[in-house]
């Protein structure tokens, strides 16, 4: 009787405990999910943000600057033109080449949705690709597009303009005779209209290659999102 009454016991103490870990086991089974769930929700809510904010500098500054930069250098193609063959061009077409020629598109690119993954930790993009995809665009190409775009604005602002406006009224309704024959055949404003054209064609390539990889990586992000929140 006694040992079956122990046998009985031991049995039940058995159990108890088994419910016990189970209930253990269980319950580190829904933290787990839980916690799973709440990244999975704090990477899309970054997700969109990077891609809204991707989004935005793609529509309001990589294509509009792009197309900037393309119709300043026919204007400054035109001028090259004059210098290099000679061609005839009257004195308010020069004029207004040079006005649409020497201002630049300033880029106002945002990094607030980065900079925020950042300091909540990078590892949160737990794709490897797109992670490695976004640091790449934000920490290499928007810093080297800003650079480019500063050497340009701060050559524009020293080199040529300070040239150009001790010498001409750009804003003159008309060019005069003189004015109009420093433009012309100045050799050092001719030097600097030449260095110009090329560093807006350095800009472009850039702007070439940055606005498709764009686009790309905002496919990207849309199919993790759509992937995530299955």
């Amino acid at each position: 009787m006694e040992k079956n009454k122990t046998g009985k016991y031991l049995k039940y103490a058995i159990g108890e405990i088994l419910l016990v870990v189970i209930g253990i086991i269980i319950a580190l089974q829904l933290n787990n999910w839980n916690e799973s769930r709440n990244q999975s929700y704090k990477e899309i809510i970054s997700l969109k943000a990077l891609k809204s904010e991707l989004q935005n500098d793609l529509n309001t500054e990589f294509i509009p600057g792009k197309n900037n930069y393309f119709r300043r250098n026919k204007s400054l193609s035109r001028i090259i033109e004059v210098y290099r063959k000679k061609d005839t061009i009257s004195k308010d077409s020069l004029l207004n080449c040079f006005r649409r020629s020497i201002t630049e598109w300033n880029f106002a690119l945002n990094e607030a949705a980065f900079e925020n993954l950042k300091s909540t930790g990078i590892n949160l993009i737990t794709n490897d690709s797109l992670r490695l995809k976004i640091t790449s665009m934000y920490s290499t190409k928007y810093p080297e597009i800003m650079l480019r775009n500063n050497r340009l604005i701060q050559f524009t602002e020293r080199e040529v303009r300070p040239t150009l406006n001790d010498n001409v009224d750009l804003y003159s309704a008309t060019l005069s005779q003189n004015e109009f024959d420093f433009l012309k055949n100045n050799k050092k404003i001719s030097n600097r209209m030449f260095e110009l054209y090329y560093l807006r064609r350095w800009m472009l390539e850039e702007l070439d290659i940055i606005i498709p990889e764009l686009k790309s990586l905002l496919r990207d992000i849309d199919k993790e999102i759509a992937l995530i929140e299955k």
